[in-house]
């Protein structure tokens, strides 16, 4: 018999569509050479990170990095039996959430210090120095190799689990809930259900606003 628990929170669903669309926007802008709106994916994506950076803290269980960074244990536990399910991300995927955001984090940071000396200057630039400026460009010129190989990488791995694996990821990630067969080896602690009430999605809220005001008037003044 099958039971329907709820995985993942609107604010967690909303940031990981609004963050796919920032970074692809991103990309795609950098490709056509559209620096103003590859400067303004940039910025919306590097306040989404700062987000779920903060929402793995504070927000609902299957949202927190304590619920779903896996041990060492968990990790060779996992690698050698695969049959093990997860309701939220397994220890692979863990990993995979942490190094996209971290990789994002890094090559957005840098955009607000680059300097191109032709058509854009990033808006922290003016406030360090000129080898600053020049190590920012070399890291934002250089990491954005890793961002494309983090976004392929995470492409992969959801279709080898749509398509091999028939485990669906993309429905959870839309709707919030996923279905649970008594059949399912899911560990205990993994059985939470996430909160999902106007309490969880109002203090989302007011974390965007406050980062999104805070953007706005500190860095892009």
């Amino acid at each position: 018999m099958l039971k329907k628990i709820r995985i993942w929170d609107l604010p967690t669903r909303l940031f990981h569509w609004l963050f796919a669309f920032a970074v692809l926007g991103a990309i795609i802008t950098d490709l056509l050479e559209e620096i103003e709106w590859h400067s303004y994916c940039g910025y919306t994506a590097l306040v989404l990170v700062i987000f779920r950076i903060i929402w793995g803290f504070v927000g609902p269980y299957n949202a927190r990095f304590s619920s779903f960074i896996p041990s060492f244990k968990e990790l060779k536990q996992f690698l050698k039996d695969h049959q093990v399910q997860h309701l939220g991300h397994n220890p692979l995927g863990a990993f995979s959430v942490i190094g996209i955001l971290l990789i994002v984090l890094v090559q957005a940071s840098a955009g607000l210090f680059t300097d191109d000396d032709v058509s854009f200057q990033g808006p922290l630039a003016q406030y360090v120095s000129e080898d600053i400026v020049k190590l920012m460009n070399w890291i934002h010129e250089t990491n954005h190799w890793l961002v494309y190989g983090i976004v392929l990488l995470h492409l992969g791995a959801i279709f080898y689990y749509q398509r091999v694996k028939k485990e669906n990821l993309i429905g959870p990630m839309i709707h919030g809930d996923k279905d649970v067969g008594a059949d399912k080896t899911i560990p205990v602690l993994e059985t939470v259900t996430s909160k999902d009430d106007a309490k969880i999605r109002g203090l989302a809220v007011v974390i965007v606003i406050v980062l999104a005001v805070l953007f706005r008037y500190y860095v892009l003044k």
